[in-house]
């Protein structure tokens, strides 16, 4: 199984949004999984951003599908299509990290 980086750009998204997003998918038991390793948000010339690293294609569509897309919809907003690439090198340690 070779894992994947999945990049989301959100024009127009605000940091409020985003963690609205990530609150319904924490009530929903479906924020932490161990088929993403890692996941990152920052914003970048009015977009935010999202960089995530994935198992397989496979995890991505199942969370677009039951996460994502729900998630998105609460807020009235459409997910973008994301660019998905496959990862040559992952290097990763369990950490989470949040700044304000």
């Amino acid at each position: 199984m070779s894992k994947v980086v999945v990049i989301f750009e959100f024009a127009g998204m605000t940091h409020k949004e985003y963690d609205a997003i990530c609150d319904d998918l924490q009530s929903r038991g479906l924020l932490y999984t161990e088929k993403r390793p890692s996941h990152v948000s920052y914003e970048r010339d009015g977009k935010w951003c999202v960089v995530d690293v994935w198992n397989s294609i496979e995890d991505v569509q199942e969370f677009a599908e039951k996460g994502l897309k729900p998630a998105f919809q609460k807020q009235g907003l459409n997910p973008p299509q994301p660019v998905i690439l496959p990862a040559y090198r992952w290097i990763g340690v369990e950490e989470e990290v949040t700044s304000a």
